[in-house]
């Protein structure tokens, strides 16, 4: 191994120009691959793909597609202007469907298909009209059975008076009186006109209000002025690329209608679950790119600060960059995607990877200053820092590989790629330092020999006091370590975070773009003609009514109490059953064979007028759920044109959807629900996808954390290979997780499914500082005092950079990706705090301990 890496080192030297050409093609090239690596905020990518609430999902999504929702919502002070609009509108839309679908029925081979586009829209609703129309021509059949065996009566009562019969009782349920005890008779009510089924359209009227809450036909507020129009997708609206496709397209077709020609004042904005996905995942884009370069920025003038050294950038950052290019690469060539784990990673790589090349400029500028000549100068620099450097690479590539064997997308991803750049971060370090530093020397024909860098007064301070005093520095870790772990046990027992508003996008919520269009969307549509809730399957039409009643039996049983308001079926939108609609239609055939043409010719002319507009139809028969208008029937219908196996749950108002605690329940009743037959149906919502996440979460977090310091721990036993040096870099590690934990159970910062994945970070670098700082020690013969002074300056470097580039993330709208920054952080400064204090005092305490004679 020395042998290859000195001939390595020496090919560099010898022939820098070509290393470096050939570094920045690689450079070039895997940074062009990686620029076409998608970007999926999809909270499903985060889920393992055999998980069964993903596979219920996902058979759900390939049966009624996604449903997510894109709201055009259009305001101005002209009504009619705006609902001119919505129709120019839709008409664009409906020609944009329409082309799309002959393009495919003409296809006869898979590369037509794609060329046409995947299918974006389930279908568009623009107004209520075809409602009105089908409630107004079935009204009568909206009317209970006792409204109309009422109505009937109040009928025959009227002809019978109208005939003189009977005399005109005025209102039939006017109480009574006898004049035989001597009360005064009650005054009679007024007589109800039109033979009294104007009280039947009193109470038809009623039942029409609770269907249509729209009277214009137009998806409207009361005043006209907020108009909007909704767009149901096969996307699942919750960030994939689909439903940017989609918003995209609508935009265009939009702005190509013009609104501004049907009113000079109006604006139109976009709202519903595509517009809020993708305002998020173009903030996060845009925050993991000025991020990154904030980060490279910060770190380079650390670097020249440092070694007071331009030359040092193209050392330090160019195998960094070589890294984070690998990487990203790697994950296109693996996926072709990242999920939001990954979305800065780069900067994290950036900011970890770039810890070896300084630990070995360091060890080569040291070298130099003691009089070695430049060729055994970088020769003996790499193989000196190879053992260290070899360490760190393995804890850093073990910390992010650890989270490879996790089920959870969201871990495993991001734990693949960060171990391929960290990995490719230290062997490219053996070729392009020394060829950089060869091509310096070259330019510099008489440059002065570097210096060591000089330890600061900082380090010079931290290694007096820790010779002098290591009792106090191990006191004092030893006290901190009870502080934090004081807390631990109860914090352990419960550390996850369960309020999902704590982990979206902040700007989501904030005023302007979708937020904004978000709200009018909400007067427009809030409530109003909105078959709601969480879609769900069935096998089978028949399998509802038994889903419905196991799902409110599951729900009943929930000791904490009940979740869900309702179940609605499309049983729910129709008049009764066939037997209950057929007693009524024989109803209002008695009421119809009543109106003979002798009970009509009595009748003044606006009786007459109220009497024909309720007369009922002899053109009524019993409805089906085929029969219901576009708009309430496409909201149980299947891809296959199946209607009556979806159904919806709707919670209660007071229950909280943002609440994990609240999604597990839900899932528990609602998910994969097993029929009293033993028939189990996959069942699944989107709150099956968050409590998928918190049950990975669960299942995983541990096993990652558990591999993670199982591994580290082997590494550090090997390569210290002693229990002395094994003891102080554990005990380090040790402590500055049991910090970092613990400093997040003081202050109450709970782990989600991106702030967790620095645990295990946390223990590459828990290893790799204090390792450097005993492994410096070792090649000094126990100087731990020279050791310190030589390697804590790159050490507390490195640690710099590497918190810059978690720091990075602090910059990120996502609350998720901010927590897992300020975690990160946190465990670099208690990392580096182990380093620099407790392993030196340390050593120096065994040393002490270990010079003292027996007896």
């Amino acid at each position: 191994m020395k042998k290859l890496v000195h001939a390595i080192v020496d090919f560099s030297s010898a022939r820098p120009l070509l290393v470096l050409l050939l570094s920045l093609l690689c450079l070039g090239a895997t940074w062009g691959y990686a620029a076409h690596l998608d970007l999926r905020s999809d909270f499903l990518e985060l889920l393992p793909r055999d998980s069964p609430g993903f596979m219920a999902f996902e058979h759900q999504l390939g049966r009624v597609g996604g449903g997510g929702s894109l709201l055009v919502i259009a305001e101005s002070p002209d009504r009619r202007a705006n609902e001119r609009f919505v129709d120019a509108l839709a008409d664009r839309l409906d020609a944009m469907v329409e082309e799309h679908r002959k393009c495919v029925a003409a296809c006869t081979s898979p590369e037509c298909l794609r060329a046409c586009g995947p299918e974006l829209v389930a279908y568009i609703e623009r107004g209520t009209k075809e409602a009105h129309a089908f409630i107004d021509a079935n009204k009568w059949l909206y009317a209970s059975v006792a409204d109309l065996e009422r109505a009937d009566d109040r009928l025959d009562r009227r002809i019978a008076e109208q005939s003189g019969m009977v005399e005109d009782l005025g209102d039939e349920e006017a109480p009574a009186h006898s004049a035989a005890n001597g009360a005064a008779p009650a005054a009679a009510k007024p007589s109800s006109s039109g033979l009294g089924l104007d009280t039947l359209r009193d109470e038809l009227k009623a039942n029409y209000a609770k269907m249509d809450d729209f009277p214009s036909g137009y998806f409207e507020t009361p005043d006209g002025k907020s108009i909007g129009l909704r767009i149901v997708s096969q996307s699942t609206g919750t960030g994939d690329k689909s439903g940017d496709i989609l918003l995209a397209k609508v935009a265009a077709i939009t702005a190509a209608v013009n609104p501004k020609s049907f009113e000079p004042t109006m604006r139109v904005g976009f709202a519903g679950d595509i517009p809020n996905a993708a305002a998020e995942k173009q903030s996060l884009v845009s925050q993991a790119a000025w991020a990154s370069a904030l980060v490279l920025a910060v770190i380079l003038g650390g670097v020249v600060f440092f070694y007071r050294s331009l030359w040092s950038l193209a050392v330090i950052v160019l195998p960094a960059l070589l890294g984070v290019g690998f990487a990203y690469s790697f994950a296109m060539a693996r996926f072709g995607y990242v999920n939001t784990t990954g979305a800065f990673l780069g900067a994290i790589i950036l900011g970890n990877g770039i810890n070896y090349p300084i630990v070995l400029l360091s060890r080569y500028r040291e070298f130099r200053a003691r009089g070695l000549p430049p060729d055994e100068a970088r020769r003996d620099a790499v193989w000196n820092a190879f053992r260290a450097e070899l360490v760190g690479a393995c804890v850093g590539s073990i910390a992010y590989g650890s989270l490879t064997i996790t089920r959870f997308r969201g871990f495993n991803q991001f734990g693949l790629i960060g171990f391929v750049g960290m990995l490719l971060v230290w062997l490219s370090i053996i070729p392009c330092v020394p060829a950089v530093i060869a091509l310096e020397e070259r330019v510099k024909k008489k440059a002065p020999v570097p210096r060591a860098a000089a330890p600061g007064p900082v380090i010079r301070t931290i290694a007096r006091l820790t010779e002098r005093a290591p009792w106090a520095f191990v006191a004092g870790a030893f006290v901190l370590s009870a502080l934090a772990a004081a807390r631990l046990p109860a914090y352990l027992r419960d550390p996850w975070e369960y309020n999902f508003n704590n982990l979206g996008s902040k700007e989501s919520k904030a005023s302007g773009g979708a937020a904004e269009w978000s709200i009018k969307a909400d007067d427009v549509f809030g409530g109003k003609n909105n078959i709601s809730g969480a879609l769900m399957l069935a096998d089978t039409p028949a399998q509802v009514p038994l889903l419905k009643a196991q799902i409110l039996k599951n729900d009943a049983a929930d000791p904490k109490g009940t979740l869900i308001a309702e179940v609605l079926t499309v049983a729910d939108l129709l008049p009764g059953t066939l037997d209950e609609q057929r007693a009524k239609i024989a109803i209002l055939d008695r009421i119809r064979d009543r109106l003979t043409p002798a009970v009509l010719s009595g009748l003044s002319a606006s009786d007459r007028a109220d009497v024909d507009a309720m007369t009922p139809p002899a053109t009524l028969r019993p409805i089906g759920p085929s029969d219901l208008p576009a708009l309430f029937r496409r909201r149980f219908t299947e891809n296959n044109g199946t209607v009556g196996t979806v159904f919806y749950v709707k919670y209660r108002n007071d229950v909280v959807l943002s609440d994990g605690h609240n999604l597990l329940r839900i899932a528990k009743a609602t998910d994969n629900v097993v029929l009293p037959d033993g028939t189990k149906v996959l069942t699944a919502s989107r709150s099956t996808v968050f409590a998928e996440m918190i049950r990975s979460m669960e299942r995983d977090g541990p096993l990652a954390t558990g591999a993670a310091f199982l591994a580290v721990v082997a590494v550090v036993l090997v390569a210290t290979h002693n229990l002395r040096g094994a003891l102080v870099v554990l005990v380090s590690l040790v402590m500055g997780v049991v910090w970092t934990v613990g400093g997040a159970a003081w202050m109450g910062v709970k782990l989600n499914f991106l702030n967790f994945i620095a645990l295990p970070i946390t223990f590459g670098v828990g290893c790799e500082y204090p390792f450097n700082v005993y492994d410096r020690s070792r090649l000094l013969g126990g100087d731990v005092v020279g050791a310190l002074l030589r390697v804590g300056g790159a050490v507390a470097l490195c640690s710099y950079t590497t918190t810059v580039g978690y720091s990075s993330l602090l910059l990120a709208d996502m609350q998720a990706l901010q927590s897992f920054g300020w975690v990160a952080m946190s465990g670099e400064i208690a990392c580096l705090a182990g380093a620099l204090f407790v392993v030196p005092s340390l050593l120096h305490i065994l040393a002490r301990a270990q010079a003292k004679p027996l007896g």
